[in-house]
């Protein structure tokens, strides 16, 4: 009996050791104990290589929220409890500590497994839950940007925008009109073959196309080339004892009706030449020479060439002027000048501010 008595004792000792030993360690789901040394060799090896596939096949897991990491705590915490208690009723109970062997730890253990088996469960469970929430609600709004029919924007309705106002080009006072002068001249050829031209008449008009100037002017050399086809002139209308003037009276007279006024003219520049005179391009209205009025060069050599005064005539105002085997008339061609000025006077003038400033600001610099 006494034999019996110490081999009682002795397990006894060795299951408080044991229990002892498992109220100490920390459990954690998914890691082995120490407990584990108590099964045989076998089951170790098995759930060693197990545990080695598993730590190999294992997805890395998702940081758990702090809520559920807090239950699990709490849940580990009842249970360490719940050992603790049991082992010390297997303390003070002698007797009944030698039935408690083995046989209660496994038990213990198993339902220790069994809850982490839960807790694992549970959580795969959230996590599954939380998944399809969030798929759903993605799905949600997708079909609700589907569904949604776009807004169509209404179009405000504005007010009855005003017709604009055509700009009609103002009508000019008297004195305003004082400052324009229509000019035009006439020419026969000197020198070999009539290749150099002289003023033989020259003919002004008012802004309202009165003829206020018209004169034959005398030719002090010899007139190789009357060009009456086109000048009209005839070699009676420059005799000495006709109507026509010296050329430096006519000179003077003209001078005095263009200085400090607009001159309006078609190829002013060979007029002015004839005349031997200088006018101010600022005060300048050449139709020859405004950019509008002009046809670009076939031949390359310019960018620009004029057209001529009756093709001008003929396209923008419907005159017909200097027809075929009729002579030019000065105050007709004149005229023509005159109105095409007038027509297009807004634009170009525009033009001949913007000019104007350039060049003071270029003789400022």
């Amino acid at each position: 009996m006494m034999i019996i008595n110490l081999n009682t004792n002795i397990e006894a000792q060795a299951a408080d050791a044991a229990a002892a030993k498992t109220s100490r360690i920390r459990r954690r789901p998914g890691h082995w104990t120490q407990d584990t040394h108590n099964k045989n060799k076998d089951e170790v090896m098995m759930a060693s290589t197990k545990s080695k596939k598993n730590t190999t096949t294992r997805r890395r897991r998702r940081p758990v929220a702090n809520k559920n990491k807090k239950q699990q705590q709490k849940m580990i915490h009842q249970q360490h409890h719940h050992c603790d208690d049991d082992s010390s009723s297997a303390s003070t109970a002698s007797t009944a500590s030698a039935s408690l062997s083995s046989s209660d730890l496994s038990s213990c253990e198993e339902d220790q497994e069994n809850i982490t088996n839960l807790n694992k469960q549970s959580i795969k469970n959230k996590r599954t839950q939380q998944r399809k929430s969030s798929s759903s609600t993605a799905n949600t709004t997708n079909n609700k940007k589907s569904k949604q029919p776009r807004r169509k924007h209404k179009k405000t309705s504005s007010p009855p925008s005003s017709p604009k106002e055509i700009q009609i080009p103002k009508e000019l006072t008297p004195q305003e009109k004082s400052q324009y002068v229509a000019l035009d001249a006439e020419m026969v050829g000197v020198g070999p073959h009539g290749q150099h031209s002289r003023l033989a008449r020259i003919t002004l008009a008012n802004y309202d196309g009165e003829c206020i100037y018209d004169t034959l002017v005398q030719v002090l050399e010899t007139v190789t080339d009357y060009r009456t086809f086109v000048s009209g002139i005839t070699p009676q209308d420059l005799e000495e004892g006709g109507s026509a003037i010296p050329f430096e009276e006519c000179r003077s007279q003209v001078l005095e009706l263009i200085t400090d006024k607009i001159v309006i003219g078609h190829g002013l520049k060979n007029d002015f030449r004839v005349l031997g005179v200088t006018h101010p391009w600022y005060f300048t209205r050449d139709t020859a020479k405004y950019e509008p009025f002009m046809k670009v060069d076939p031949t390359g050599e310019k960018d620009f060439i004029p057209k001529k005064l009756k093709v001008l005539a003929k396209d923008k105002l419907g005159l017909v002027i200097q027809e075929d085997g009729v002579p030019h008339c000065p105050l007709e061609d004149a005229v023509a000048a005159l109105e095409l000025y007038k027509k297009h006077r807004t634009k170009w003038e525009k033009a001949m501010s913007y000019k104007m400033e350039r060049t003071k600001a270029i003789t400022k610099c």
